[in-house]
């Protein structure tokens, strides 16, 4: 729900969740902490005091409003700061409650295990996050679902108050009997805790970057990994015999070669095929790291120390994901990365130990490794033997590479797994636009329609390699709004449509919505909205509020160009929904690809009126609605349905 609200902030790009979770990672170490120091060093009742505190002083601090914060350092830290601001303390709380709780219960009951709170508790987690998506997101408005949240928590600190009172009057002193002394094995225990717990959070982190990449940065692709990640904590924790370590072993060695297939090509797959396969990966590598962190667990009297390592391992996951593999790789390779560290770990735990095991574990798993590893670099170094450039930062994967298409040499910008822009490097044709931009499509008949006219002010949201500006006339005005700005960066420096446009160009950097929405009213000719994240379209500037805002932009004149080509979304029912919510005209225009170098375009054009539309330039290029505008979508800021615009 947090990371739903600020999500427009930051342009709807997929790092904003991953941000969050380290976030409720930190909170979570920071919780368990609290709860391992209040049950070493104080007694039983002055834990419940002590904790009974702190639950009245969090109700204060529920939150009924977020806003975002202003830090100029990074979005990572504003993301952070903001995120501790409105639901540091609450959270807090709330993860100290399970551990304490656990702990509390064996006092109360020494002879039974408290480690089945634990399946219980994930199970809550669970029925939370399958709620949110299908009850709670369709019914209830974002600002609506903080005041609902804040009530729920103040009902749950008058349960929590309850229990505490009730346990103030039955509760015993535990016996010293049921301490354990044995520190120095623990101490040597807790490493493979900490790692364990941090390998299952990258595997978590790196899937979820990796389909929100490809697909869409929405809570529906948030919930599925989180979903599984917890299902394992709750089959491992509540029924262990499920977690046999040499078939999760083996069924994670299987995944190892699919993982990395899906590394290089992960685009060619259905969004089906691609969500199966990265939950299965997913599932697979959880039930292996907590399958082994569930055989390790400690008896009751080193329960919060035990939880608090793994917390940290959550951390460290969280860390490497957002902060070190950025700094370290040019691309996600932790995806890939995390199946062979999490097979190399299981090996090194099995030779350690001396567990009597199949030779196939203890002499082929290596080998097999070792044979995986030297294939990755050998095939990923000539997927990337194109590479003029490429980097990544918070917003995704770039990289700019020249290739040979059919005798001609082409430079094309490519943000995750798919292209960006594309320019030749035949001097004689360098000022032709090309790819989804070329002459013929809807865009170019826009622009072409407008300039007849006389000059343009044109407004495109997404800059890709800057192509459009290669339509611009003297006296025109072509401004880009580009939230990446290594995206910026690389359209200046290797590409030379800005630079050698006859218009007056500007790029602005920041979230296209929210820059439009300090432009002048009724002062855009053409406004293009071609903002993709990879193959990921951000939701938030397909909305009904997104597409109010387009209208009030544009003058009367004016004309709206979405860009809405997608390898896995049907996006027509969606934008010929909200053209007839807004009471706009519309236009399909589809250009086929005629040979191998081309993509498809497909382009709606949206105008004010219907006579704008039906000029002789566009009228050439636009063709009939498919058949899926006849059912219609209507997206909103506080609703939206991935599945309904699936393929």
């Amino acid at each position: 729900m947090i990371a739903k609200v600020i999500l427009p902030d930051f342009g709807g790009g997929a790092s904003v969740w991953t941000i969050c979770m380290l976030f409720f990672q930190a909170l979570l170490l920071g919780g368990y902490l609290y709860a391992h120091g209040l049950i070493k060093w104080f007694k039983p009742r002055s834990q419940l005091i002590v904790h009974a505190c702190l639950l009245l002083l969090a109700v204060t601090f529920t939150p009924i409003a977020v806003n975002t914060l202003s830090i100029s350092s990074s979005p990572q830290m504003t993301i952070l700061a903001t995120l501790l601001i409105s639901i540091g303390l609450p959270y807090f709380v709330l993860s100290s409650n399970a551990p304490l709780i656990q702990r509390w219960f064996a006092y109360d009951k020494p002879k039974t295990s408290p480690y089945k709170l634990y399946a219980l508790s994930n199970i809550g987690s669970l029925i939370g996050l399958v709620a949110y998506p299908f009850i709670i997101e369709p019914f209830i408005v974002l600002q609506s679902q903080l005041l609902v949240w804040s009530v729920a928590y103040w009902c749950f600190v008058g349960c929590s108050l309850a229990l505490i009172v009730m346990l103030a009057v039955k509760l015993r002193e535990p016996s010293e009997s049921s301490k354990d002394h044995q520190s120095t094995q623990y101490t040597v225990t807790i490493i493979p805790w900490i790692g364990l717990s941090a390998l299952g959070v990258i595997a978590l982190l790196a899937v979820t970057n990796s389909m929100t990449q490809n697909i869409s940065a929405i809570p529906f692709l948030w919930l599925l990994p989180l979903s599984l990640y917890l299902i394992s904590f709750i089959i491992c924790f509540g029924r262990e015999r499920f977690a046999n370590r040499q078939v999760w072993l083996g069924v994670t060695a299987l995944c190892l070669p699919i993982g990395i297939l899906l590394f290089f090509f992960a685009s060619m797959f259905s969004i089906v095929a691609q969500l199966f396969l990265y939950g299965f990966i997913l599932l697979a590598v959880c039930m292996l790291c907590h399958g082994e962190l569930v055989r390790m667990k400690p008896d009751s009297s080193r329960l919060t120390r035990y939880y608090l390592a793994m917390s940290v391992g959550g951390v460290i996951g969280g860390l490497f994901v957002n902060f070190i593999a950025p700094w370290l790789f040019d691309q996600f390779i932790e995806f890939p990365l995390v199946i062979w560290l999490t097979l190399t770990t299981l090996a090194v735990l099995t030779i350690v130990r001396g567990n009597k095991s199949h030779a196939l574990t203890r002499f082929g798993l290596p080998i097999y490794l070792i044979a995986a590893a030297v294939g990755f670099v050998l095939f990923n170094n000539v997927f990337q033997q194109y590479d003029v450039v490429a980097e990544r930062n918070f917003y995704g994967q770039l990289a700019v590479k020249d290739v040979t298409v059919n005798g001609f040499n082409e430079r094309r910008l490519v943000d995750g797994t798919t292209s960006h822009g594309t320019q030749s490097l035949n001097p004689a044709n360098r000022d032709e636009p090309l790819s989804y931009y070329r002459r013929g499509t809807g865009v170019e008949a826009a622009l072409s329609t407008l300039q007849q006219q006389g000059p343009i002010n044109a407004v495109i949201i997404g800059l890709g390699a800057g192509t459009l500006a290669a339509y611009g006339n003297k006296s025109d005005s072509f401004t880009f709004f580009e939230l990446n700005p290594l995206v910026k960066d690389y359209a200046n420096r290797y590409f030379t449509y800005l630079s050698s446009s006859k218009a007056e160009v500007k790029v602005n950097v920041g979230d296209g919505r929210q820059l439009l929405s300090r432009y002048g009213e009724n002062d855009i000719d053409l406004l293009a909205v071609d903002a993709f994240s990879s193959d990921a379209i951000p939701v938030h500037l397909l909305t009904r509020e997104a597409v109010a805002l387009y209208a009030n932009s544009i003058n009367d004149h004016g004309i709206v160009a979405l860009h809405i080509s997608n390898s896995h979304l049907d996006l027509v029912p969606l934008v010929f929904g909200l053209a007839e919510e807004a009471n706009l005209a519309s236009a399909f225009a589809v250009t086929d690809a005629t040979k191998s170098s081309d993509n498809t375009a497909q382009w709606v054009l949206l105008a004010k009126s219907g006579d704008v539309l039906q000029q002789p330039t566009i009228k050439k290029v636009t063709s009939p609605w498919p058949s899926s505008a006849s059912q219609p979508v209507i997206w909103t800021d506080d609703y939206s349905n991935l599945l309904s615009v699936l393929k």
